[in-house]
């Protein structure tokens, strides 16, 4: 509730007559698929990806905003918003607190997202399991390729071409490779 209040208070200064921005939080919308239907676009905030996840299948909304997706509605995705548009959300950095069981997402992009990369952590004790280590278990399983993107940083896809954006880079991990970093403007080969 208070992340979908500051949302309302941040897009409150803007004009009537200007972007037409409305706020709708799934836990409250009676229609969500309705709603969907009259968006000209769609953005898909932070929180907890799972909880996220199973509000999505709950609400019905998977399948539509695909479809809606792929016939040409811009979609933002930050943080949780950005790891339900890759394939399955199992390279997230969330706990798994509603028990979900089934992972696998709007696959907009045919890569996983892993938001707020770091690739060094200096609070970790030496020895911890980093980032990387858990992408590389992924990897064990799976052979989509995985993004993961720095803080200021975000990936622009446009007719297929995945293009970095922001002052930060993107380091993408690919099943029996080296990972391989990209900046601002470069495309990534996924």
């Amino acid at each position: 509730m208070a992340y979908y209040q500051r949302a309302q208070a941040a897009l409150a200064p803007l004009p009537p007559d200007g972007v037409g921005v409305q706020v709708l939080h799934l836990r409250w919308n009676a229609e969500p698929l309705a709603t969907l239907e009259r968006a000209d676009a769609l953005f898909v905030g932070g929180g907890n990806t799972y909880a996220l996840l199973k509000r999505l299948r709950e609400a019905r909304l998977l399948e539509s905003i695909r479809a809606r997706v792929q016939a040409g509605m811009p979609y933002l995705g930050s943080s949780a918003g950005s790891n339900v548009a890759g394939p399955r959300i199992l390279t997230t950095n969330d706990w798994n607190v509603v028990a979900l069981e089934a992972f696998d997402a709007l696959g907009l992009v045919p890569f996983n997202i892993n938001p707020h990369y770091r690739e060094t952590d200096p609070t970790m004790a030496a020895g911890s399991e980093t980032r990387d280590d858990r992408i590389s278990e992924y990897h064990t399983v799976w052979d989509n390729p995985v993004a993961g993107i720095e803080e200021g940083t975000l990936v622009r896809v446009d007719a297929g071409a995945v293009t970095v954006c922001g002052r930060g880079r993107v380091k993408v991990f690919a099943r029996g490779a080296a990972p391989r970093w990209f900046g601002n403007g470069e495309r990534l080969p996924v």
